[in-house]
């Protein structure tokens, strides 16, 4: 078997992202990225990745500016035998050194690799989970990832509406937290004097410069029984993240904004967080996330998978949670936008206890509905040999 080609999709939502008054939830990115790899045999994968479309699609399709060392992604994969995701892996990591090799660069590689796996399941006959090594769980209890609400009775009011739809556990964050971290207690105490204690409740994005007000905030969090708190502060601060983990009781999480093995294991070793959350779109795929959870799990930390986009995504990180010997959470994202809720013919369901079941089709276990594609694509590429 051989790649052939390789098709992206650049697609615009008819909202702006947030959460405007009078919307049942935040409508999630403007854009999205998709892609699909082709082979001989007529075997198509695919995946999203939560990255900036246009950018994504130049880094693939650019033309070789060095062989085999400053090229389009396109290069080193084209003509390749989708088995060996390593060799391929490698060969993307090495085409991208003048490109910066992390970052935008690695987005890039993790779409193409999320693909290259959703080819091997389907080539194989098996979900992906098997094909990583080890499907060692069946459902992964899921939270609901939303925007955080302008006032205390809007925060009640999301929780209500979470709870109606089986959630047992809810993210909230930046909004108006990013703007002023200092109002985060106040809604997250709404939150869960409507929750009880029979929800989890996280919190995300306070994304402050200032550790100290960090510490603090998190203390006061902690009194109101959040799982986690996740990037308090920015994500290259490690020396505030060493300190403040240390500062406190409660879980710190980071993770999303890194890419590749090299920076999550300097976040591991320098930053000392409770939780990693690697984006399977941006962190380099399924390969270097498989291979990351061996390093967390030595490490004793958790790692729970960051997903924003659509069930492309989700169903990608479910397969990872279930390679897991110690799965925790599920992220699903919340978004009211075709573009997290309508790309695939076969939506992710939650099931009333407030699980995910992990998909068991050969794959990522997802299809894409190609009506909703074509409607909301602006540009689209296919890239050949």
């Amino acid at each position: 078997m051989k790649i052939t080609e390789i098709e992206m999709n650049v697609l615009e939502s008819p909202y702006d992202y947030g959460v405007a008054d009078g919307d049942s939830d935040s409508r999630g990115p403007k854009y999205a990225f998709l892609l699909r790899v082709r082979t001989d045999e007529g075997i198509v994968g695919i995946a999203d990745c939560d990255s900036h479309p246009h950018i994504m699609k130049a880094f693939i399709e650019a033309p070789s500016y060095l062989k085999a060392f400053s090229e389009g992604l396109k290069h080193a994969v084209i003509g390749e035998n989708p088995f060996e995701y390593d060799k391929i892996w490698s060969r993307m990591y090495r085409s991208s050194y003048y490109q910066g090799r992390r970052g935008a660069a690695l987005h890039a590689m993790s779409a193409v690799d999320i693909a290259i796996w959703d080819i091997i399941g389907k080539a194989s006959g098996q979900p992906v989970s098997v094909m990583l090594g080890a499907r060692r769980h069946e459902r992964i209890k899921a939270y609901a990832s939303t925007l955080f609400r302008n006032t205390p009775e809007a925060m009640k009011e999301a929780v209500r509406k979470y709870r109606a739809l089986g959630f047992r556990a809810m993210k909230f964050g930046w909004g108006v937290v990013a703007e002023d971290p200092r109002r985060v207690v106040a809604l997250v105490a709404a939150a869960r004097e409507e929750a009880g204690d029979e929800m989890d409740i996280m919190v995300d994005g306070m994304w402050t410069p200032d550790v100290k007000l960090a510490i603090r905030l998190t203390r006061e969090l902690g009194q109101l029984g959040v799982f986690f708190v996740e990037e308090p502060l920015h994500a290259d601060n490690l020396e505030g993240y060493r300190k403040l983990a240390g500062a406190v009781d409660v879980r710190i999480a980071c993770g999303e904004q890194l890419a590749g093995l090299y920076e999550y294991e300097q976040l591991l070793r320098e930053g000392d967080v409770d939780v990693i959350q690697p984006d399977l779109s941006r962190a380099g795929g399924l390969t270097e996330a498989r291979k990351l959870v061996t390093r967390v799990e030595l490490a004793g930390k958790l790692l729970i998978p960051h997903a924003w986009t659509s069930d492309v995504l989700t169903a990608a990180s479910l397969h990872l949670n279930s390679y897991q010997q110690h799965p925790v959470f599920q992220e699903f994202c919340t978004n009211d936008t075709p573009l997290s809720r309508d790309l695939v013919v076969n939506p992710l369901r939650l099931e009333p206890d407030g699980h995910l079941q992990v998909p068991s089709s050969p794959g990522l276990g997802v299809e894409l509905n190609e009506e909703v594609v074509q409607r909301y694509t602006i540009d689209k590429l296919a890239v050949r040999a």
